[in-house]
């Protein structure tokens, strides 16, 4: 399981070498950004708003075992306002279907309790 601290979450569970998917969907009028690091370097940043799972972004990376991956969440409530640090986070996964693996972190920014402003998944196939 990823271990969430705050707005924060880390990810050590990913199998060495194989591509993972990042993706990342919002459901806010508030802007949400995600961003992805492995060792303090910068591998993915996602920032957007929109309801219905409005569609942030998409990267794919290859995972190390010897780096946990971290995601950090923020949100924004006023463009060019300062980023927040108080979302909340909740996560499942990861979860195995055949071949398929996938692991969800969902944040809430407290402006309502449905822990959907934020989704990120990371999905990737398991090497037979």
């Amino acid at each position: 399981m990823p271990q969430l601290n705050g707005n924060t979450c880390e990810i050590d569970e990913l199998p060495d070498g194989v591509t993972v998917t990042i993706k990342v969907t919002t459901n806010s009028r508030h802007t949400q950004k995600v961003t992805v690091t492995r060792n303090d370097e910068v591998l993915s940043v996602f920032a957007g708003s929109g309801e219905r799972n409005a569609m942030t972004g998409q990267s794919n990376i290859v995972a190390s075992s010897r780096a946990k991956l971290r995601a950090k969440f923020e949100y924004q409530t006023d463009i060019n306002a300062e980023w927040l640090k108080s979302s909340q986070l909740k996560s499942g996964g990861p979860y195995t279907i055949g071949n398929y693996n996938l692991l969800v972190i969902v944040a809430e920014n407290g402006d309502d309790s449905d822990y959907n402003d934020s989704i990120v998944e990371f999905s990737w196939i398991t090497p037979k």
